[in-house]
């Protein structure tokens, strides 16, 4: 016989009702539900995700709130293994993968003077991969509120489950931000975020494997396939930028971005966002998107180790050498359209529906072009605040 499962999030459920006990509830307090359902869809029988999202947010008097989260994903589909094509810029091999994660997170927020606290506690959940996670924030206010400042931390503590080898392995990071926004004008905002982080532990992929042509006997070669090897330790630089200006006269607004990232892998890449939000009568907006990504390859991306002095072995070694044919390391760009309406029609209903479409292309002249999927993504949510 079978036992009940436990919700996921119910840890979170926990911290709330303490939360909610311990605070005191002479002002009124506000409550809101969300519903979120998204489904991703490469095309050619890539990888297919259909995930379900519930947001609940209370506040507690006029000072705290308290947010908790539950996601559930389903994916399935083909995905590339990292094996070279048999034909130089032929379709990749692909493999099948389906997995299902299960995640919450628990945030509470508190308003003291001019600062506001943020506490936050994260899980997530799949067959071969378990993360925790907890961050802390502060948002504190200056110029009239015309200013704030930005410090946050976060880490995580994650296990893995490596087909290769009994025990589980580790994985750890941390990250820290800090930011400023600035109030121009009545109309404008400007936002700057310099971030830090650091991974440690086991970061290959699994299932990602690499080929190399291997002479076994004198005369015979073939092509043998070895698991993937990346360094133990990764730092990541960000920078980040965001404008928001309203525009009255035609009830609209601009929200557009800038991000800088680069890591001691050697991948450097940058993403432009930028949206336009259209107010059309009283109860409804349209927004349309366009995101730009362009990145350059990890310095030991290669799509076969064949004509290489690489020696690979059976399994990940932190020593090096480092090697990986995962496409998701390579010199690439992305191009992702959506367009979004939002409709409001009362103070307590929230409704909105997205859709977007996703292409992503090689910027090397190796990398089959095969490996690279395109993907449409439809959202659609409902929010009830009383």
């Amino acid at each position: 016989m079978s036992h009940p499962q436990r919700p996921a999030f119910a840890p979170a459920l926990l911290v709330a009702g303490v939360l909610f006990l311990l605070h005191p509830r002479s002002a009124r307090a506000e409550s809101t539900v969300t519903y979120k359902y998204e489904d991703y869809r490469e095309s050619a029988g890539r990888v297919g995700v259909q995930a379900q999202y519930g947001l609940i947010e209370q506040s507690l008097g006029t000072d705290a709130k308290l947010k908790l989260t539950g996601v559930i994903d389903a994916i399935a589909g083909a995905t590339p293994t990292g094996e070279a094509p048999s034909t130089p810029g032929g379709d990749v091999p692909l493999t099948q993968m389906h997995e299902r994660r299960k995640a919450w997170t628990a945030d509470y927020s508190r308003q003291i003077g001019r600062v506001n606290l943020g506490l936050g506690i994260a899980n997530s959940r799949e067959s071969d991969y378990v993360s925790n996670g907890a961050s802390l924030n502060t948002l504190t206010d200056f110029n009239d509120k015309n200013t704030s400042l930005l410090l946050g931390f976060s880490a995580t503590d994650d296990t893995v489950r490596v087909f290769y080898q009994p025990e589980r392995v580790k994985k750890r990071a941390w990250d820290a931000v800090v930011g400023v926004n600035q109030l121009l004008d009545p109309q404008t905002s400007v936002s700057l975020n310099f971030s830090f982080g650091h991974v440690s532990g086991y970061q290959s992929d699994p299932y990602k494997i690499i080929t190399k042509d291997t002479e076994l006997l004198p005369g015979l070669v073939l092509p043998l396939t070895f698991p993937e090897n990346r360094p133990d330790t990764r730092n990541k630089w960000i920078v980040f930028a965001s404008v928001n200006h309203s525009v009255d006269s035609v009830h609209g607004a601009v929200d557009a971005s800038y991000r800088l990232y680069h890591d001691s892998f050697g991948t450097t890449s940058h993403t432009l966002t930028a949206a336009w939000l259209q107010k059309l009568g009283a109860h409804v907006v349209l927004i349309p998107s366009v995101r730009f990504y362009q990145q350059g390859q990890a310095d030991f991306y290669h799509v076969t180790l064949t004509g290489t002095a690489i020696v690979p072995g059976d399994r990940p070694n932190p020593a090096g050498p480092f090697f990986s044919a995962d496409y998701r390391l390579s010199k690439l760009r992305s191009v992702n359209c959506g367009l979004k309406l939002v409709w409001n029609p009362t103070e307590h209903v929230h409704l909105d529906v997205a859709v977007d479409r996703y292409d992503m292309a090689g910027r090397d002249s190796l990398t089959s072009a095969s490996a690279y999927p395109d993907a449409n993504i439809v959202t659609a949510g409902i929010s009830f605040t009383w």
